[in-house]
């Protein structure tokens, strides 16, 4: 991916705004397989430490599925997901629950 078009994607997902937050993370599943190994730990591991920050029930469910995104084609190696732990319970409601399920030998710090 362009670097460019990398650093723009980072900083949306960084964004203020929670439909741009969303929105960025809805797109990975478009460019992921453009991402080079080192793109893809490092949004993994960014979007990692965003999640148990959001405040957005959207938005954390659009994190979430980019990780599952990127975990399909291969592209989490490397990434630290054990920061996923750190989601309070209390905000993870249904839609969230598959991908915890999916993540949790990775959260308990497993490969």
């Amino acid at each position: 991916m362009e670097s460019r078009d990398y650093v723009d994607f980072l900083r949306d997902l960084l964004s203020l705004d929670e439909a741009v937050r969303t929105e960025a993370s809805n797109r990975v599943q478009d460019f992921v397989n453009l991402l080079s190994d080192t793109q893809a730990r490092v949004a993994g591991d960014l979007i990692a430490m965003l999640a148990p920050r959001e405040e957005s029930r959207v938005a954390l469910e659009a994190l979430l599925h980019a990780l599952s995104d990127l975990d399909g084609c291969g592209k989490l190696e490397g990434v630290d997901l054990a920061p996923l732990g750190e989601i309070p319970k209390s905000a993870i409601h249904v839609e969230h629950r598959v991908y915890m399920d999916a993540f949790a030998q990775y959260i308990a710090g497993g490969e």
